[in-house]
């Protein structure tokens, strides 16, 4: 191999990784729109909802225990039994909408909810320290809510058919720690089971869902949006163009906590993640996240611009034209910014169209500026056939959520083969490149 041929290979190493620099400031610009997107709905979400969590209902009631001191001192405090339903139904329709705050679409969602179970017969008796008094009429039934202020309308409770008006506030009970609470009023240890209905309308963004708060809990949701994204896997669910529809049935053994505690032993944090590591629901999510895609497409920057520098330097192997470094700069430079008009143009007119004039246009310019350095149009041309290949490829790639890995592995394999083919008879010891051009 000549000398100048390795010093060529060293300057095109040398370039690759000089062009890393924009192709990290312009990732960075991605990151940044990203989190002004994540700001604008976390704007949105404080003046419509946040992400939706459901929790409960729990029948909570206090009582007195005493106890006597190392001084012999009899001593009293108050504690809380909580309580879960036997069972819970949740129905409901997800009206979903989209807000725009500025450049950013957040998809927003009002949830119908229609609420329904039962508590077992009060009973107290399996309480340690055993109870000196029960406080019945300070009884409530407390229903989670994450992000009260999406809660659309008041909410009322019917509690064995008499209605219940519920108000801000929960009792920490150490599931959830906003949402309302409704007197329950007339519980006795003599009541029989509690039944409970409830409707609700409640605003949020994106996620909702469900504590399986039931020792059965089952929860079916309708909704016209035709690009959900389950999470705690329903046991029934259609989706199509007109939209979802799906369903959930979560068992006792499913929920990893116990349906009734005491105050004195609910240790919060423990519970609290139980509680949510077993929530399930949904998500709407848009069908193309411009800026995800955008930043799955940077990844594969430095794969392409080498694939297209390998092109360029078959030309120089070939013994066709000498490829000065400064015009490999400006080709790498060309293919690093269809990247930033990907993402401006996108943020306008949408992925599909942004990387169709985004790749047409950096394919278009590469085309004309190695058509003057071959000096030849129909040279130029093969140059920018391999780009629409290159970009096509890219293109199946960022659409394969499932497939991409596969996709891509297949893809990079077929080229190295037909790079290999291509050079398989070269002798590389004896390699000349083509000489530069001396004026007269």
């Amino acid at each position: 191999m000549q000398p100048t041929l390795m010093a060529r290979l060293i300057v095109m190493i040398m370039l690759l990784l000089g062009l890393t620099v924009p192709l990290v400031m312009i990732y960075s610009v991605v990151s940044e729109r990203t989190s002004r997107r994540n700001e604008a709905a976390g704007t949105i979400g404080r003046e419509w909802g946040g992400p939706q969590t459901l929790g409960g209902p729990v029948l909570t009631i206090p009582y007195r225990h005493a106890w006597r001191d190392p001084n012999g001192v009899m001593q009293e405090r108050t504690d809380r039994l909580f309580v879960l339903p036997e069972t819970l139904s949740i129905e409901g329709t997800v009206d979903p909408e989209t807000r725009r705050r500025g450049l950013f679409e957040v998809v927003v969602y009002t949830g119908h909810l229609t609420v329904s179970g039962r508590f077992p017969k009060p009973d107290l008796s399996g309480v340690r320290p055993s109870p000196a008094t029960v406080d019945w009429e300070s009884a409530t039934v407390d229903v989670g809510i994450s992000d009260p202020r999406g809660i659309a309308r008041r909410v009322s409770l019917s509690l064995n058919g008499r209605d219940a008006a519920a108000r801000p506030g929960v009792t920490s009970n150490g599931l959830f720690s906003t949402g309302v609470r409704a007197p329950v009023g007339g519980l006795t240890a003599d009541s029989e089971p509690l039944a409970f209905a409830f409707t609700l309308d409640l605003k949020g963004t994106s996620h909702l869902q469900f504590m399986p708060s039931g020792d059965e809990t089952s929860v079916r949701l309708s909704s016209t949006w035709p690009h959900p994204s389950f999470f705690g896997a329903p046991h029934e669910s259609v989706t199509d163009d007109s939209g979802f529809k799906a369903a959930w049935r979560v068992p006792y053994f499913g929920r990893g906590f116990s349906p009734r505690w005491t105050e004195s032993d609910m240790r919060p944090e423990e519970r609290q993640n139980q509680a949510q590591s077993s929530a399930f629901g949904v998500t709407l999510i848009r069908p193309v996240d411009i800026y995800v895609q955008t930043e799955r497409a940077v990844k594969y920057a430095a794969l392409f611009i080498v694939l297209t520098f390998v092109i360029a330097f078959l030309w120089e192997i070939s013994g066709r034209v000498l490829v000065h470094p400064i015009q490999y700069a400006f080709v790498g430079f060309a293919m690093s910014i269809f990247y930033l008009l990907l993402l401006s143009l996108s943020e306008h007119v949408g992925f599909d169209r942004a990387y169709a004039v985004a790749a047409g246009a950096t394919i278009g310019l590469v085309t004309w500026y190695w058509s003057g350095i071959v000096k030849g149009l129909g040279q130029g041309s093969l140059m920018g056939s391999a780009l629409v290949t290159l970009y096509g490829f890219l293109y199946l790639l960022l659409r394969l959520e499932d497939y991409a890995l596969l996709a891509g592995s297949v893809g990079l394999f077929i080229i190295l083969a037909a790079l290999m083919f291509m050079t398989r008879k070269v002798n590389w010891y004896n390699l000349r490149l083509a000489q530069p051009e001396t004026r007269a």
